[in-house]
C-alpha cells in the first residue's frame, strides 16, 4: 500500500480491514442464479478471483514489509503481520467460496428431482450447505476485519511533530530550566 508514515499505515490498515469486509458482504450478497436456492455460478466465480486477487495483494505487501529493516521501517513487522492476517483470513474466505461455486455448478449441471425423492433431499442440502458456506465467508471476513484493525494499535508511535522552521537549541530559553529569580 501506500504507507511511509505510521498514520498512513493506519489508513492502510483501514482500506485493507474494509475490502476484506467487502469480500464477505458481496458473499452474503451473491444474487441467485437460474436454479431458485443457489447462488449465481458467474457471480461465485468472480468473488472467487477477488478473493484471489487480494490474497496475492496481501501476500506481496506481507514480502514488502518482512524485506525491510526494523532501523528503516519499526512498524514493517507489525504490517507483515498485518497482511498476513488479511490473507490468512482471504483464504478461509476464499475456500467457503469455492464450496459455494461448487456446490452451484453441482446443482446446475443435475437433472431436476422429483418431488420427495432422495434427489431433490440432497438438492436441499446442497441449497443449505451453500448458504452456510456464504454466511461463514461473511463471517470469517468480519472476524478477519476486527484482526487486522487490532494491528494498528501496535504500530511504532507517531512522533511528536515540532513547528516548521524551529530548531531546538540545547541551553536556549526554550530548553534550559526555569530559574526563580530573587
Amino acid at each position: 500500500m501506500s504507507g511511509t508514515s505510521p498514520s498512513d499505515y493506519r489508513n492502510d490498515l483501514a482500506v485493507v480491514a474494509g475490502m476484506l469486509r467487502a469480500l464477505g458482504h458481496n458473499a452474503s450478497v451473491t444474487p441467485s442464479g437460474a436454479t431458485s436456492g443457489f447462488p449465481d455460478r458467474d457471480a461465485l466465480l468472480g468473488q472467487c478471483r477477488q478473493a484471489q486477487a487480494f490474497i496475492r495483494h496481501c501476500g506481496e505487501s506481507a514480502e514488502h514489509y518482512r524485506r525491510q529493516l526494523p532501523a528503516d521501517n519499526p512498524s514493517a513487522a507489525v504490517l507483515a503481520g498485518a497482511y498476513d492476517t488479511a490473507m490468512s483470513r482471504a483464504a478461509t474466505v476464499h475456500r467457503h467460496l469455492s464450496a459455494a461455486l461448487d456446490l452451484s455448478i453441482k446443482c446446475a449441471t443435475t437433472a431436476p428431482a422429483s418431488p420427495r425423492s432422495d434427489a431433490e433431499k440432497l438438492a436441499v442440502r446442497r441449497a443449505e450447505h451453500t448458504v452456510s458456506a456464504l454466511e461463514s465467508a461473511d463471517r470469517c471476513a468480519a472476524q478477519g476485519a476486527e484482526e487486522v484493525l487490532a494491528f494498528t494499535d501496535r504500530l511504532a508511535p507517531v512522533p511528536s511533530a515540532a513547528p516548521p522552521g524551529a530548531a531546538v537549541v540545547l541551553g536556549s530559553p526554550a530548553t534550559a530550566p526555569s530559574r526563580s529569580r530573587r
